[in-house]
């Protein structure tokens, strides 16, 4: 791995982490194995969570694509958890009410740190996880290096419109060694997921219903350097994915029919240092990407996805700005969050492409909040949702902000709806009339809360 893989952002988060997690660590014990009714069950009130039993073994790959990339199809048992529509009293912030935690804490299983990824796909919310199962796995995580034996593997859970909650991915889909479902998102009639894995590259599946799921690219792209998806949309008939690869560089691959994958660009498509192509939008119809690199951010586009250019990012400070972590289109305008160690994240606006003004600075005045995480409109807002990393110890709580125009911003809440160490919010999607919100910790296990608009 070169010099420029191990930047000092990476070290600082691993350092808080270490030190965090050797004072107070909960890791979870043998899970049992008692099998669950598949048929789902509403309830009120509180009550016991049922234990949950892994999924039968699949078999190995029945056949290959035209492209001659591994196919593998699964089908999982379905186990069913109960929603907490009543574990807690619900609360109340500036602009929301009725905030309550919809999950049992990681879906029952405390090495579930991440709700990593999310996606509304035929009506009913998925979300996908991280899952590593010691203090070990987290280091590894973070440091991109192996899971083998530090994970259980990635979930996705499916929420139900009767407040049910149905495990549909187990085992990490056919390996445990994906760690992390990173991304989920909807291309026409399929939901497509890219997953994280160090030790063999990352994968893309994709469902037609939620619960059958197929394998359509394996190892990386043939580059086990690829380790995970990131970027991951649909862009003018093709379906594109944005690779981390931290030691040669990101790669973007894209796809007509989501089986026969072509390479666009690698080594970071003009910089090598842009180790990871971090976040996809369509703005003003062109496909923007942003990157991650420890010389300052990058972001490039494209008119016909073949043709990448560096957008000049007039007015943006790259001193400390290293990564453009979340784009978003609200009102007219696209806004970067981005990541900033040092000082705090930023937020900036354009209307052109070109021009940018910051319209948040310094983690909204506390540079602990080193990233703008996620961005998600509801109901005519743009809410943002940071990282907190509150070094040396990362029991740092998560803020949300909103804004009715993205130029003047207040807070929703600061302190993680009352939960120590939830120092994220890793994911955001609506859900009818819900806002929905994904959490990420270090060290106790995901949650998801919905909220409601105060003026529906």
């Amino acid at each position: 791995m070169n010099g420029r893989v191990v930047n000092a952002p990476v070290i600082r988060r691993a350092v808080g982490i270490v030190v965090g997690l050797v004072v107070s660590v909960s890791v979870a014990g043998p899970r049992s194995v008692t099998v669950v009714a598949a048929e789902p069950r509403s309830v009120s009130g509180v009550v016991p969570l049922p234990a949950v039993a892994p999924p039968e073994d699949v078999d190995a790959p029945a056949r290959k694509t035209s492209a001659g990339l591994p196919w593998l199809q699964l089908r999982l048992p379905v186990v069913a958890l109960p929603g907490m529509t009543a574990s807690a009293p619900a609360t109340t912030a500036a602009t929301l009410q009725d905030i309550r935690q919809i999950n049992a804490d990681g879906f029952g299983t405390a090495s579930n740190k991440y709700a990593f990824s999310m996606a509304v796909f035929n009506g009913d919310l998925y979300v996908g996880t991280l899952n590593v199962d010691s203090l070990q796995g987290m280091l590894n995580f973070f440091w991109c290096r192996s899971a083998a034996g530090l994970t259980e593997g990635a979930e996705i859970w499916r929420y139900g419109r009767d407040g049910t909650w149905t495990r549909v991915v187990d085992d990490g889909l056919a390996s445990r060694l994906n760690l992390g479902v990173r991304k989920l998102a909807v291309i026409g009639e399929l939901l497509y997921a890219v997953t994280a894995n160090h030790d063999e590259g990352m994968e893309v599946w994709r469902t037609r219903d939620g619960s059958d799921w197929e394998r359509v690219a394996a190892g990386g792209f043939g580059d086990c350097c690829n380790t995970s998806g990131r970027g991951l949309c649909e862009f003018a008939g093709w379906i594109y994915v944005g690779t981390e690869n931290r030691r040669h560089g990101a790669q973007l691959w894209r796809s007509r029919d989501g089986r026969a994958w072509q390479k666009v660009c690698d080594k970071g498509i003009e910089d090598a240092g842009n180790v990871w192509l971090s976040d996809f939008t369509v703005f003003d119809g062109r496909l923007y990407m942003g990157t991650l690199n420890t010389g300052g951010l990058q972001l490039y586009r494209t008119a016909d996805g073949s043709a990448i250019e560096r957008v000049k990012l007039e007015g943006v400070d790259t001193t400390t700005d290293i990564a453009a972590l979340k784009l978003c289109v609200f009102k007219g305008r696209m806004f970067v969050g981005t990541m900033d160690f040092l000082r705090g994240f930023d937020l900036y606006a354009t209307a052109d492409g070109d021009r940018f003004r910051r319209v948040m600075r310094n983690g909204f005045n506390d540079r602990l909040n080193a990233y703008c995480w996620q961005l998600q409109e509801y109901q005519g807002r743009l809410y943002a949702g940071t990282y907190n990393h509150h070094l040396p110890v990362p029991f740092g709580e998560f803020t949300l902000l909103s804004s009715a125009d993205g130029d003047e911003w207040l807070v929703e809440d600061e302190a993680a709806f009352g939960n120590a160490w939830q120092y994220g919010v890793r994911t955001m999607t609506v859900l009818d009339d819900r806002l929905i919100i994904g959490t990420a910790t270090a060290r106790h296990a995901c949650k998801v809360f919905e909220a409601r608009g105060l003026h529906r």
